[in-house]
């Protein structure tokens, strides 16, 4: 059971680093699209703002550093490993030079080695797992929470009321393999949130 796990995080991490494409279709991408706080404007805007960013910083700082780049609601998280201080700030600088940035970022760059094959397999396992218990509790929809975790460290992302937060964050905090949850949260009003889901055709 144990390798079949193992095997499968490293498939999806192939996935992810390009090796094995994945083309996501079906209705569950509409609909998540569809159900979501932001605008679809804003999750182009989003979309964009990673794929830009991860390029001009790759190209920058090259093999040696691996930085994520995570966009919600044109909030930004960088992730990862760069090799000293000075190629943490230069992701930073090269997040900025895109055209339409940030509008804030949270540099949680780690300086240090990048992290092994199986560090990052653990780390998916650990993503799925948080993912599939948001899924299962009712006092919040998953759709709006987005989840990153960098060696243990469970990363939180979302448009979300006091209470989702402290929901999501108890999830996180109790998924096996978690050793620390950090919020990089916008918090919203029960009333904004009730407006938005409305837009949003959630009922």
């Amino acid at each position: 059971m144990m390798i079949r796990r193992i095997l499968s995080a490293a498939a999806l991490l192939l996935a992810i680093q390009g090796c094995v494409p994945i083309v996501a279709t079906g209705v569950g991408v509409g609909v998540t699209a569809t159900l979501d706080r932001r605008s679809y404007g804003t999750q182009v805007e989003d979309s964009t703002i990673e794929t830009k960013g991860s390029s001009a910083i790759s190209n920058k700082l090259g093999p040696a550093a691996r930085v994520s780049v995570t966009s919600y609601n044109r909030v930004v998280l960088l992730s990862g490993e760069v090799p000293d201080a000075a190629a943490k700030a230069e992701a930073e600088r090269q997040l900025a030079s895109i055209p339409n940035p940030a509008r804030s970022v949270h540099n949680e760059l780690v300086i240090g080695p990048r992290a092994s094959f199986s560090t990052q397999s653990n780390d998916l396992l650990i993503t799925s797992s948080v993912k599939a218990r948001l899924v299962e509790t009712k006092e919040i929809s998953s759709i709006h929470v987005k989840v990153v975790v960098e060696s243990g460290i469970c990363y939180l992302m979302g448009m979300l009321t006091p209470r989702e937060i402290e929901v999501a964050t108890y999830v996180a905090s109790t998924t096996s393999g978690v050793i620390r949850v950090v919020r990089v949260f916008e918090t919203l009003t029960p009333e904004q949130a009730k407006q938005l889901d409305s837009a949003a055709g959630v009922k």
